[in-house]
């Protein structure tokens, strides 16, 4: 008799991972690890800043792009 192994996770997990760019991952991890905090967009964006993370497209760090670079990598 064969066993079989069945993997389950997150539909659509695994290629959304594929498709960051390393920058992209990189700031993913920051923006999650900041949330794990608790700390909201406007928190958030005061410690960007304050550790001077480079925002993307050269440019500066507002509570806008917090917000819209979160949707868009969905945290």
């Amino acid at each position: 008799m064969k066993q079989i192994k069945v993997s389950f996770g997150k539909k659509g997990a695994h290629d959304e991972q594929e498709q960051l760019s390393s920058e992209d991952a990189e700031l993913k991890s920051t923006l999650e690890r900041l949330k794990k905090k608790g700390l909201n967009p406007m928190q958030m964006c005061n410690k960007l800043i304050e550790h001077e993370e480079a925002a993307p497209d050269g440019l500066s760090w507002s509570y806008d792009l917090v917000v819209s670079e979160c949707k868009r990598l969905k945290i």
